[in-house]
């Protein structure tokens, strides 16, 4: 459960970064004037999607009082403040608000201080015996690889604080049955996500379908379901979960093989043997199926289209048009 719980909410958390990274490009003239568009813009839904409800008094403290002045969150653990949040209009340089605010929280007994102007998050342990400078643990900033954020950010999961472990996450999904290696850049390893793939049934139910090769995505919701050509289905809750289902019954059809691949979108790679771009670079969000890897980092309309490309280059005699998906009510 708890691994199902971990990778529900790195999906969750990687769609929420990705769109406070549009929020960011296609808002920032107004959200550098603002302090309160900010917070209810992009740091209000990063903390929510982190466990946060900023709304609830027994989780979030707002106007927290803090030395002489007040801080803009308080989040709490038992009733008691855990970690103070100052979060400032984008684009405010972050240092100059940590450095009383670090001292505050050392006299408050309160562990752990944030900076945010909602794109930068620093996070610092106050009661490090070290200059301010070094009592900064974490730092990441939302319009980075969302993989690497989504490791970072998860230092500030509420289970993550009431575990009294706020440190930077070193592998995104907990699947103690499997953790394979592979190459993230030259000459670099770490682990490879691990994610629930989506499994494939026999039943379904009639609804709102839509060919794959044809539809055109409209809406932020994904389909509930996809239809294959043997009229087996799988559940969707993702957009990433379209290419990995669509990988997934290729592969149980015997439809894959290594001659076939990798399949490319650009110079990056959609399907491969391993989890590594031509460039020599790892795959930003990889979903293993068998000996095969699809790359996830995607928004929902490349998915869409992966998973046709997918099938249109390996699929051995299918083609996108006889895939259908089954649009939300």
């Amino acid at each position: 459960m708890e691994g199902m719980c971990a990778g529900m909410l790195l999906d969750d958390l990687y769609e929420v970064i990705e769109k406070l990274r549009k929020r960011i490009e296609n808002h920032q003239d107004k959200l550098k004037q603002s302090e309160a568009l900010t917070r209810n813009t992009l740091v209000d839904p990063l903390l929510r999607a982190l466990g946060w409800d900023t709304e609830d008094p027994a989780l979030a403290m707002p106007e927290f009082k803090l030395g002489s002045g007040f801080a803009d969150y308080a989040l709490l653990n038992g009733g008691k403040p855990a970690i103070v949040i100052e979060a400032k209009k984008l684009g405010t340089p972050l240092y100059s608000a940590a450095e009383q605010s670090v001292t505050y929280c050392v006299n408050d007994g309160i562990q752990y201080f944030v900076a945010t102007d909602g794109r930068k998050w620093d996070v610092y342990e106050t009661h490090r015996p070290v200059p301010l400078s070094d009592k900064k643990i974490i730092s990441f900033d939302v319009t980075d690889s969302p993989a690497n954020v989504c490791l970072d950010a998860l230092a500030l999961w509420q289970r993550s604080v009431q575990a009294g472990a706020v440190r930077k996450a070193q592998t995104p999904l907990l699947d103690p049955q499997h953790e394979p290696l592979f190459t993230v850049n030259k000459g670099e390893s770490a682990r490879a996500p691990v994610v629930s793939i989506p499994k494939i049934t026999t039943t379904s139910e009639e609804g709102n379908w839509r060919s794959l090769a044809q539809w055109k995505v409209v809406g932020d919701k994904p389909p509930s379901e996809i239809r294959f050509p043997d009229g087996t289905t799988a559940q969707l809750k993702y957009w990433a979960d379209i290419p990995t289902a669509t990988v997934r019954w290729l592969y149980d059809q015997d439809r894959l093989d290594e001659a076939q691949i990798p399949v490319q979108s650009g110079r990056r790679y959609i399907l491969s043997g391993s989890p590594v771009h031509s460039t020599g670079n790892g795959f930003n969000l990889p979903r293993q199926v068998g000996n095969f890897y699809v790359e996830c980092n995607y928004n929902k309309v490349s998915n869409v289209r992966n998973a046709n490309t997918i099938i249109e280059q390996t699929g051995k005699g299918v083609t996108p048009e006889q895939f259908s998906v089954r649009l939300p009510e």
